[in-house]
């Protein structure tokens, strides 16, 4: 019995960092498509977007993301208004 899919060759097969995309492929021209490390926010310059890794109780996970999501923010505006609060409150 003969195989209904096509047989694999090389120019089938993908290779790990060369990709590229379609001839036909839109180029990305508006602000909300550029990269998140580009990207403008609100009364921001441009500054890189690195990451910021630390763990939390999973209870607090939830409450802080679902406190996020019902308030329409975005989790790192939400701790910068936080941390931005607590500066404040400490008179720094």
């Amino acid at each position: 019995m003969k195989s209904k899919r096509p047989e694999l060759t090389a120019g089938l097969v993908a290779v790990k960092g060369a990709a590229a995309p379609a001839a036909d492929m839109p180029n990305r021209t508006g602000s909300s498509m550029l990269p998140s490390a580009t990207r403008r926010e609100e009364g921001e310059g441009r500054e890189e977007i690195v990451p910021l890794n630390f763990r939390v109780a999973s209870s607090f996970r939830r409450e802080f993301k679902t406190y996020a999501a019902s308030h329409d923010l975005k989790l790192n505006k939400l701790l910068q208004e936080c941390f931005a609060a607590y500066r404040r409150e400490k008179g720094d």
